[in-house]
């Protein structure tokens, strides 16, 4: 059985990236039953470049579309995709040999028949494990997850997330409603919501979670970060949105008092009161990334 994966690229040129090079660093036994598509998003088209590669298949499509972000590179993967199982992949993860190895064995087994359609690894950001996490609360760093089978209660990135094309494709694909940030949680929620399962493997890949640090994050990467997380838990767990508004009113607090946390006081404040009234507001329609 072979495996698709999404190599979602933005400003970098694909073949620079952190998830390419580990990508090119894999067995040439492992690279055979990889199907690679490179979705550029980018503004510099990079289909000239030649790589030599043992690859299953090799392809890449640059984005024409006014549409950037995640998404729209996961929908285009599923819809030319012609294999059972999905991955999805950000430019800035470095993906391990033990985790592919682990994956695909999996994958092989009769496991895979079972109600699981989704499998990832424990991704971390240092030493922080950024996923997967519990889902039924918004301090979800505060619980990570470790390697097992789950029914319920987790949420994680959309990084290295292999998901069943099957499945993708019940679900009418992946939501317009998300397209970038929040996605990944959309995905879990709805894998959930389905009564279906979520495999976590005994593996462990790095990822570099920009918006860690506020700082570095454009005012437009602010906003669709923030309104996508409240149009999140507004429409699919209502249950957590008192608490999503409390941590932005103190946010908002010490955003105006101290500029160099990167807290866009006046953004949040848009989201709250905007978006209370006439739903979420959709003001950046093309994001730039940081």
């Amino acid at each position: 059985m072979n495996l698709t994966v999404c190599l979602v690229a933005y400003s970098t040129k694909f073949d620079k990236t952190s998830a390419f090079q580990s990508l090119l660093r894999i067995s040439d036994d492992v690279k055979k039953r990889l199907n690679v598509i490179v979705f550029d998003n980018g503004s510099t088209n990079y289909s000239f470049v030649e790589i030599n590669d043992r690859f299953a298949s090799l392809r890449y499509e640059f984005n024409l579309k006014p549409e950037r972000g995640t998404r729209v590179a996961y929908q285009y993967a599923l819809e030319t995709a012609q294999d059972a199982w999905l991955m999805l992949l950000d430019d800035d993860t470095e993906i391990t040999e033990a985790y592919l190895q682990t994956l695909l064995e999996s994958l092989d087994s009769a496991e895979a028949a079972q109600e699981i359609v989704a499998y990832c690894p424990t991704v971390f950001d240092g030493d922080t494990q950024i996923s997967p996490t519990d889902g039924d609360t918004i301090n979800m760093l505060d619980f990570p997850k470790s390697a097992g089978t789950y029914s319920e209660n987790i949420s994680g990135i959309s990084s290295c997330l292999v998901v069943s094309t099957r499945f993708l494709k019940e679900i009418n694909g992946f939501s317009a409603e998300f397209p970038l940030d929040y996605l990944d949680h959309w995905l879990f929620y709805r894998i959930i919501a389905a009564n279906k399962k979520v495999r976590v493997l005994d593996a462990r890949i790095n990822h570099h979670l920009s918006i860690q640090n506020l700082s570095t994050v454009s005012d437009a990467r602010f906003y669709s970060v923030f309104s996508s997380e409240h149009h999140f838990y507004k429409k699919y767990k209502p249950f957590l949105l008192k608490q999503i508004r409390r941590r932005y009113v103190k946010m908002t607090i010490k955003g105006f008092f101290n500029k160099k946390l990167g807290i866009r006081w006046f953004i949040l404040l848009k989201i709250l009161f905007f978006t209370k009234k006439q739903g979420r507001c959709q003001t950046f329609s093309v994001l730039p990334f940081d």
